[in-house]
């Protein structure tokens, strides 16, 4: 077993799609949960209508038939750590200042990302 570098101790996940690609959400969240069962930081970037997926109850509102549950993906994902930036552009151009927001989630841009991966970052786009 190898220890992990500063460059894969940490997964950023850049998610673009809210409730019209059930799937790209599924997958973020099975990417981000996994990155905390190994031991990683992760992070989740959202843009677009992705920052629904920072939103009390959007979770709830997402099925994949077949598929683990995204409700339980998502706590497990907040409960163990993982985050979320809302790119605050996006959240100007859906009037979504005054929205509330999930545990660990901060309204943070481009800035905030280069910052959270400074020495480097797994990174994956959904």
């Amino acid at each position: 077993m190898t220890e992990s570098t500063a460059s894969d101790s940490k997964v950023l996940i850049c998610l673009n799609h809210g409730a019209e690609e059930p799937e790209n959400i599924l997958i973020a969240y099975l990417v981000g949960v996994e990155a905390l069962r190994a031991g990683k930081q992760a992070l989740m970037f959202l843009t677009k209508d992705a920052i629904h997926v920072a939103t009390p109850g959007f979770a709830d509102t997402i099925e994949v038939p077949g598929a683990p549950s995204v409700a339980a993906l998502h706590e497990e994902y907040i409960a163990s750590g993982g985050r979320f930036f809302a790119c605050p552009v996006c959240v100007k151009v859906r009037n979504m200042q005054d929205a509330q927001w999930v545990a660990n989630t901060e309204v943070a841009g481009v800035p905030s990302v280069y910052e959270y991966t400074k020495g480097g970052a797994l990174v994956f786009n959904y």
